[in-house]
């Protein structure tokens, strides 16, 4: 953290050199828009300027504007768009232009005007009138929601590329209430309001749809549930995200946080000849190496707005590095074993074992190349002003190139008594303890958390992993006004997201008996490992000792089909709908096979083991910052791709050969119908009323089928199939009080629910043995979570470039999904009726394996509950004067849930839903006519993660996080402007820790990302 010091200064003076670069004339800009509303028009404005225009929601609203055409300032094209109205503004010294009422004007109701053209539900102009626009502070996003019963939050498309985000789930952060969790340097997955990503749906153009890639497995791997992989997306490619944050009936259900729509651009919203262009270099500092990063947009309509066409694409490339350390969890001796053969006075063995020790203490590389590509397509007709017909398509593509290689010891973690003499491939048995530092933790847990230790056995492993998924929606959506007010809506639409990791590949070179091996996790910010006398540049040192294969794919798709009808006019307006809706998930594996369900991966193919080491191997690790005390300057590592091309040139090598059996828990195919009918009644808001909201019914029927492999008392694995059904009926209210014109109160009341992950509701039993020892099965009788969700805010603006605004939330939890896991035991505690030759079949080649040793864990998804959530959200902005304004949001959630442990009892367990207690984030922004500058500085607190954890301890989880990013733009003429943006500038640890007594485990960096860009918009 040296460099956090300068990193602050730099921010400081970046910010405080701000004002010396803004001087500038008022500058001309191109402008080509239709005829629309003012508040459109008003925010068509600032994105073409990045002017800051407030505008009071009761100035704007049911106005028209006429188009504009030609060159002119800002002050002249304002001056156009409220010609012939009773309405003015004023430019205040900083810059900020204010709408007003004329001096000589009488307030009167606003004139009748022509009706908007007809957009979809979702699109800005019927969620709101724009009342704020302040590009660089998110502001007009935050006025969006102004009129709409509902807590919503909005992101347009400028704040989803500010200020260093580095894709679309970064950009999220800026939200009040969201957190993200990283993945190779960038957001993955975002939690929101104290629960995970599982409890969060996604929309895009209206459908709800899934996109899901892999990681590694220190933060989920492969992704087989309903979190919403972010990566995947460019925020080049969306104009607006949504995040709505209470209930309504004609929302899709299935969700406990929140809904997050995202909508890409409409042709028909642009100016009638549009095109943007960006340029930029980025700079990862880890790997030293530089990648492009290139967006467009074009698009044209005719001159009536009638008919128009948009397609857009994103391109980047990142090289990144992450590097650390980690314990591979901890575990006791006991559970291992028969544990530690022996311990060197004084030390006490039994105390020894009794204690939790590091599973895999290791060094970590990774090296990743990485490629996104995304493209959107929109062809838009408007036959007549009562008629709006869309067809969308989006294409997403994220591949990765993923290089692993660790230094470690799988020599605390592999059971079995050693045979005299003993074998040097003998796991924990065969260690002396030569030095130990047990430490209790919470004053009650002995953690073995340093120590020193002779006949270790050291593996050098290398992994290659090639990742890919394809993203591809396309929707049909059309509206219709029969007559005034009453309007029906069709949307039809498919996506699918298929990820697939064809390359998974993992050799392991060996040394036995190594003498000194230590590690020291005592600081979990600098941990300390030493590979003892181990000759770790010396191929003739080095054995290859097992070959891993491990392909999967996982495949999800949506089909859906809408129909509703809406009518506004009348004092009581109403909407009704159905949806149909089919979401698929299939799962494939495989692994190195015989044909059954053996593990073989410790039997080397005939082809591997004739080669010689040294000529296959690299030194990796050199010049590497690992953050790690004692880390050598380097290691041999094989060349997996080169290795394993010699050894099977040819493919069909005896060996190679792969099947499902091993890892038939993988391999599943279920399917999840949904039908939905609504009904929701509506008090529009109007300038005469100070209360409005909605009050609706939704009512679904679900029905899964589900297949998947099941491994039988004969030790074969077949295909078995099941089915289940259920209602639910959840009844939604929304209701919003204006105080006074400025401060609004809302209180939203509504049942939830959220379905299982597809995965745990899949038939069948599976046994595992390439890593931990374990038996487990699906479950294709969970119910969904089920929750009571109440929530009431303040949103509070008393006067032009100030907010604040606070909620308190509570959700009550009757039911909801966790997966169990089991102590250690022998393989015939398995509840499942399964005989001990089953295990031995599934143990197959492995030497650490045996049904009699106490060593497996068997685990099932099941619901539990009940529990509760309450928490508290507030956010501000404010313009400080000469062109500073700050921004920030917190919230703190509380959760208690009961669960099963791995003892078998029901416990009440804190903060259990996947999500951090505290979410903030802090930005503060100068912004002068063609300048602005942007800092931005993002905290979450720690969470867990899994419950209950897999081994020693109770929980594993994640530490806190803050990360600080900085975004400048320079504004070199009307059409071209220069950015500069750096994210994770002070290259902020991510650490991880096992059980709630917080013992460290995990520790990586990825270092900082730097870019520099231009932008041309015609």
């Amino acid at each position: 953290m040296r460099a956090a010091p300068a990193i602050g200064a730099m921010a400081a003076g970046w910010l405080a050199a701000a004002p010396a670069l803004a001087a500038a004339p008022e500058r001309s800009f191109a402008f080509d828009q239709p005829a629309q509303p003012l508040a459109t028009a008003l925010l068509t404005v600032s994105a073409r300027t990045g002017a800051v225009i407030a505008a009071p929601s009761a100035l704007t609203a049911g106005r028209r504007a006429p188009g504009l055409s030609g060159s002119m300032t800002v002050s002249q094209a304002l001056r156009a768009l409220l010609a012939g109205s009773d309405l003015d503004f004023s430019l205040s010294p900083s810059g900020v232009v204010t709408l007003k009422r004329r001096a000589e004007a009488i307030p009167t109701a606003p004139r009748s005007a022509a009706r908007p053209s007809i957009q979809h539900a979702d699109e800005p102009t019927l969620v709101t009138p724009i009342s704020v626009l302040a590009r660089p502070l998110a502001e007009p996003a935050t006025e969006q929601a102004r009129d709409t019963p509902a807590q919503v939050d909005v992101l347009l498309e400028e704040q989803l590329r500010g200020a260093g985000a580095l894709g679309l789930g970064d950009a999220l952060r800026q939200m009040p209430g969201v957190t993200a969790g990283p993945e190779a340097g960038e957001a993955r997955q975002i939690a929101v309001r104290g629960v995970g990503g599982r409890f969060t749906r996604v929309r895009v153009n209206g459908m709800e749809t899934l996109a899901t890639f892999g990681a590694s497995n220190a933060v989920g791997g492969t992704n087989r549930g309903r979190a919403f992989d972010y990566n995947i997306f460019a925020a080049d490619l969306f104009k607006q995200v949504r995040l709505q944050k209470t209930a309504s009936a004609d929302v899709d259900e299935g969700s406990l946080g929140a809904t997050i729509d995202m909508r890409t651009r409409s042709p028909l919203e642009l100016p009638r000849r549009h095109a943007v262009f960006i340029v930029e270099g980025g700079y990862q500092t880890l790997s030293r190496e530089a990648r492009p990063r290139v967006s467009a947009v074009v698009s044209r309509r005719d001159a009536a707005g009638r008919l128009g066409l948009l397609v857009s694409a994103a391109y980047s490339g990142r090289a990144m590095v992450e590097a650390g350390a980690s314990a591979g969890q901890w575990e006791t001796g006991v559970a291992v074993a028969p544990g530690f053969g022996s311990a060197a006075a004084p030390l006490d063995l039994a105390a020894v074992n009794a204690a939790l020790h590091a599973r895999i203490p290791r060094l970590e590389l990774m090296q990743i190349d990485q490629d996104r590509l995304g493209l959107t397509g929109s062809l838009e007709w408007r036959p007549g002003d009562a008629t709006r017909i869309a067809l969308d398509t989006i294409y997403a593509e994220l591949r990765s190139s993923r290089r692993e290689n660790l230094l470690e010891s799988f020599t605390f973690r592999t059971p079995g008594a050693c045979a005299a003499p003993p074998d040097p491939r003998c796991g924990i048995n065969a260690v002396v303890v030569a030095d130990a530092d047990i430490a209790l933790f919470g004053g009650r847990k002995p953690v073995l958390i340093a120590g020193r230790f002779d006949n270790v056995d050291i593996r050098s492993e290398a992994r290659r992993d090639e990742l890919n998924t394809i993203f591809r929606q396309t929707t049909l959506a059309a509206t219709h006004r029969f007559r005034e007010g009453l309007e029906g809506r069709l949307l039809a639409g498919f996506s699918r997201s298929d990820f697939s990791n064809p390359v998974q590949q993992t050799l392991y070179l060996e040394q036995f008996d190594v003498d000194g091996f230590a590690y020291d996790f005592s600081d979990g910010d600098r941990p300390a490992l030493n590979f003892g006398d181990a000759a770790l540049a010396s191929p003739d040192a080095w054995t290859i000792s097992e070959f891993r294969s491990d392909p999967n794919w996982v495949d999800n798709s949506y089909r859906s089909l809408a129909l509703d009808l809406e009518n506004r006019s009348g004092p009581l307006g109403w909407r009704v709908g159905v949806l149909a809706k089919t979401y698929r998930n299939v799962g494939s594996a495989r692994m190195r096979s015989d044909g059954g369900i053996g593990n073989i991966n410790a039997d080397l193919p005939s082809g591997l083991r004739g080669l010689a080491v040294g000529d296959y191997v690299r030194l990796v690790g050199q010049g590497v910052d690992f953050g790690v005390t004692g880390a050598p300057a380097g290691w041999l590592a094989i060349d997996t791709r080169a290795t394993l091309a010699a050894s099977c040139a040819t493919g069909g090598c005896p060996g190679f050969e792969l099947g499902a059996g091993p890892v038939a828990g993988l391999n599943y195919d279920v399917a999840e119908r949904s039908d939905a009918a609504f009904l929701q009644l509506a008090l529009p808001r109007s300038p005469s009323r100070r209360f409005w909201g909605e009050a609706g019914l939704r009512v679904i029927h679900t029905r899964i089928d589900a297949a998947g492999l099941d491994v039988g008392a004969d030790a074969v694995a077949r295909w078995t199939s099941a089915s289940n059904d259920y209602w639910s009926t959840l009844p939604s209210l929304n209701l919003a009080w204006s105080l006074s014109p400025e401060a609004v109160v809302r209180f939203g009341a509504a049942r939830v629910m959220v379905r299982p992950d597809l995965i745990s509701l899949r038939p069948g039993v599976s046994v595992s043995t390439t890593g931990a020892k374990s038996a487990a099965s699906g479950n294709p009788d969970l119910r969904p979570t089920r929750a009571d969700a109440f929530d009431l805010s303040l949103d509070w603006r008393p006067r032009p470039g100030v907010q604040l605004s606070t909620a308190v939330y509570r959700k009550t939890i009757a039911t909801t999904v966790q997966g169990t896991s089991t102590r250690p035991a022998p393989f015939s505690a398995n509840p499942f009726g399964l005989p001990d030759s089953v295990a031995a079949a599934a143990c197959g080649a492995a030497r650490d394996c045996s049904p009699n040793l106490p060593i497996w864990q068997f685990s099932k998804p099941i619901n539990s509950g009940p529990g509760r959530l309450t928490g508290m959200e507030i956010s501000a902005r404010a313009a400080l004067g000469a062109g500073w304004t700050v921004q920030g949001a917190a919230a703190y959630t509380r959760t208690k849930v009961r669960l099963l442990d791995q003892t078998g009892v029901w416990v009440d367990m804190q903060d259990a839903l996947g999500a951090p207690r505290v979410a903030a984030n802090l930005g503060l922004t100068y912004q002068r006519p063609g300048l602005e500058v942007r800092a931005a500085l993002s905290h979450r607190s720690r969470y867990l993660a899994t419950i209950p954890a897999p081994n020693g301890g109770d929980v594993d989880g994640v530490d806190p996080l803050t990360t600080l990013d900085m975004a400048a733009k320079l504004t070199l003429s009307p059409r071209l402007t220069l950015s500069a943006e750096a994210a994770n500038l002070a290259d902020a640890r991510q650490r991880q820790f096992s059980d709630r007594t917080l013992i460290p485990t995990y520790r990586h960096h990825t270092g900082r990302e730097l870019r520099l860009g231009l932008r041309w918009a015609m």
